[in-house]
C-alpha cells in the first residue's frame, strides 16, 4: 500500500515530525508531502492508495483522488472555530483521527458519532541519543519549551518556583523557544535565560537541564492537548513538572535521587508504550481495515 502523509509543515515543526515524517519511516510504502509540496505528487495520483491529511484541508482533494482512502489528522481542535469548514472535510472522510484521547471525544461529542480514533504522537528515539545524566547540582536547571506565544503556561508555576527561592533554593530556568529575543519580565527572583530553538539542538539543549517546567495550556484547549512535550522531556531523561503542587516541586529539586529514579521509569515507560513504531502499527491496521 503506497500510504502519503501530507504534513502541515516541515520536519521542524514538532506536530508534523510526530505524526507524519516519524510514523511514515515505520510503515512499508509510506511517504510525506508538506501541502506547499502537494502538487508534485498530482503524477502520482493513481499510484497513492491512502492520503493522511494532517490538519484542516480542502475538501475538493478527495474528489481529485475518488479511488483512495482520506483520512484526516487533528492535533488541535478546529472545529471550534471553524465549524462549517471542518464538517465539510469529516462528511466526505473514511475517519478522523486524533493525538489525544480527550480530543478524539471532544470531536466525537460535536460530531454527534464516533468518528475519530487517538492515534497518540509517539517518539522516535533514535532523535534523542542523550539523556541527562543527574548529579548533586546547584543550582537546579529547569527548561521550558515550546512556542513563545505559549509562555502563558509559565505563569501557573511562576508562583512555585518564586516560593523555591524564597525557601532557600537555587534555581535557573531556561526559555527554549522561538523569540528568544523576546526576554521574559515576569520575574526576577532567579535568573532566566533564552537560547533559540532548534530541532537540531533540541536533544542537547533539553538534556543539559534538570526538570522540565510543562504546565498545561491553560483552559480547555490544554485539556485536549497531546502530550507530547512531556514524552520529549522523558525522551531526555528529565522528570516532568506539569501541576500546582509545591511540596512535589520542591521534592525534585532538594533531592537528586528522585530525579534519577523518575528519569529511569518513564525511560522505561518510553520504551514499552510511547515508540512511534507503535503508531505505525495502528495506522497500518486502521488503513487496511
Amino acid at each position: 500500500m503506497k500510504t502519503l502523509f501530507v504534513a502541515a509543515g516541515p520536519y521542524s515543526w514538532g506536530s508534523s515530525r510526530m505524526r507524519c515524517y516519524w510514523p511514515a519511516r515505520c510503515l512499508d510504502g509510506a511517504e510525506v508531502a508538506t501541502f506547499s509540496e502537494f502538487e508534485r505528487w498530482a503524477k502520482y495520483a493513481n499510484q497513492a492508495d491512502a492520503f493522511i491529511w494532517q490538519k484542516n484541508f480542502s475538501a475538493e482533494y478527495k474528489n481529485w483522488y475518488p479511488n483512495a482512502q482520506h483520512y484526516w489528522d487533528v492535533c488541535d481542535p478546529a472545529w471550534w472555530w471553524e465549524p462549517d469548514a471542518c464538517r465539510e472535510v469529516v462528511d466526505v472522510v473514511a475517519g478522523v483521527v486524533a493525538s489525544s484521547p480527550a480530543l478524539a471525544e471532544d470531536f466525537n461529542e460535536w460530531y454527534g458519532s464516533e468518528k475519530a480514533v487517538c492515534i497518540p504522537d509517539r517518539l522516535d528515539l533514535e532523535h534523542f541519543p542523550i539523556q541527562r545524566q543527574h548529579t548533586d547540582v546547584s543550582p537546579v536547571r529547569f527548561i521550558w519549551y515550546g512556542v513563545a506565544v505559549n509562555r502563558i503556561a509559565i505563569m501557573a508555576q511562576l508562583a512555585n518556583l518564586e516560593r523555591l527561592v524564597a525557601n532557600g533554593h537555587k534555581i535557573e530556568l531556561t526559555i527554549f523557544d522561538d523569540r528568544p529575543d523576546h526576554r521574559f519580565i515576569g520575574t526576577d527572583a532567579f535568573p532566566v535565560y533564552h537560547v533559540a530553538w532548534s530541532v537540531e539542538r533540541e536533544n542537547e539543549v533539553i538534556a543539559a537541564h534538570d526538570i522540565a517546567l510543562l504546565p498545561p495550556y491553560p483552559g480547555p484547549w490544554g485539556d485536549v492537548k497531546s502530550n507530547n512535550k512531556r514524552l520529549t522531556a522523558w525522551a531526555c531523561g528529565l522528570p516532568v513538572v506539569d501541576e500546582q503542587d509545591y511540596r512535589a516541586v520542591a521534592g525534585l529539586v532538594a533531592s537528586i535521587d528522585d530525579r534519577k529514579m523518575i528519569s529511569e521509569i518513564v525511560q522505561a515507560n518510553l520504551k514499552e508504550s510511547w515508540t512511534v513504531d507503535r503508531s505505525a502499527r495502528e495506522w497500518q491496521g486502521l488503513l487496511c481495515k
